[in-house]
């Protein structure tokens, strides 16, 4: 993820993070750049730890983060480049704790079982929808509760299972 320290976290930062939150922070890092933008490296410093500890707050604490210091003539410089692929591949991620505990449905349909003549007298009365997909994570129980990221938490009415459509192959 970049942060332009320039400009510190943004609307659209948060919102990213947001989404990193509700799937579990994924295999997530920081790289903070636009850093050459600060005269002083007193103020450089101020920020690189400002920011390191709200992206601590955001994340989960001691969540890495990188520093490159800035372009030369539009390019960043090989070495930061070097040192960045060499910090991604000897980096060591939190373990998904989240997205194993939990249940999660990776939907891939949806219909709405609502009678028609109910939303026509009624734009806004309660639906009656169902998901079509795969569970992930822990085993999903009946009449539990649902949360779909950006709206809320459902109650769930009932659940079955149904044959995979692209089954493998019996041995």
């Amino acid at each position: 993820m970049l942060i332009d320290a320039s400009f510190g976290f943004e609307m659209e930062t948060f919102e990213f993070l947001n989404i990193c939150q509700v799937h579990g922070f994924p295999k997530i890092m920081g790289v903070l750049t636009h850093l050459n933008s600060f005269k002083h490296n007193r103020k450089r410093k101020k920020t690189k730890k400002r920011l390191k500890h709200r992206f601590w707050t955001e994340v989960y604490p001691g969540t890495k983060l990188f520093y490159l210091s800035g372009t030369v003539h539009g390019e960043y410089q090989n070495q930061e480049i070097h040192n960045l692929g060499h910090f991604i591949t000897v980096m060591k991620f939190r373990p998904f704790t989240w997205q194993t505990s939990h249940p999660y449905i990776l939907a891939d349909r949806m219909e709405d079982l609502t009678n028609p003549e109910d939303i026509q007298t009624n734009i806004t009365c309660d639906r009656q929808v169902s998901l079509y997909g795969y569970v992930r994570g822990a085993h999903l129980k009946n009449k539990s509760q649902i949360h779909m990221a950006g709206i809320e938490d459902f109650a769930m009415h009932d659940i079955s299972f149904l044959p995979d459509p692209c089954a493998l192959p019996e041995q």
